[in-house]
């Protein structure tokens, strides 16, 4: 029996995290909810740099990713049935923040290959996640899936479709 408590830290963008967890031995969970991914991999590589660099033994060594996600039958019915809803609490949260209203271009960049979003059908998700495992070394990834409450007819579907199509896929080719 397992008696410790697994406890992950969530980062954002700044090294400040990532030493703190490096230096605790701390799996890490970045935030990643906007931008490129890949502007993540320096500081991926720093975790790990520094987890060795504090004696930390490499096979308990874990790293994930959070992004905003949503699924569907169809990628493109599903980003636009979801974009209203999406869009609104992006819009409400950037207010409170002097942002900008959320966009539709934002929204379509962000389903986008380089983008952070996975907003679409399982195929499109099983392969943007393989992609960050590939390029980050992924031992998690945490789906954000009721951003701006979708109804929960829409919530259950993403949450069948992840729990049935993607994230089998995914444990089969990351275990590889």
């Amino acid at each position: 029996m397992n008696n410790h408590l697994n406890i992950w830290v969530a980062v954002g963008g700044t090294p400040e995290s990532v030493v703190r967890a490096a230096k605790l031995g701390l799996p890490v969970m970045f935030a990643i909810i906007g931008g490129n991914p890949a502007q993540f991999k320096p500081l991926f590589d720093y975790y790990k740099e520094l987890y060795q660099h504090f004696g930390h033994d490499m096979k308990n060594f874990q790293v994930g990713v959070h992004m905003h996600s949503f699924f569907g039958e169809h990628s493109q019915q599903t980003a636009d049935s979801y974009y209203p809803v999406y869009a609104a609490q992006m819009t409400r949260v950037g207010a409170s923040r002097g942002w900008a209203p959320f966009t539709r271009n934002q929204y379509e960049q962000g389903r986008g290959k380089s983008g952070a979003y996975l907003f679409g059908d399982a195929n499109e998700a099983v392969d943007k996640i393989l992609h960050m495992h590939e390029m980050f070394g992924l031992t998690r990834f945490s789906a954000h899936m009721d951003v701006g409450g979708p109804s929960h007819s829409m919530l259950m579907k993403s949450i069948e479709i992840f729990g049935t199509k993607i994230a089998p896929k995914v444990r089969a080719v990351s275990s590889e």
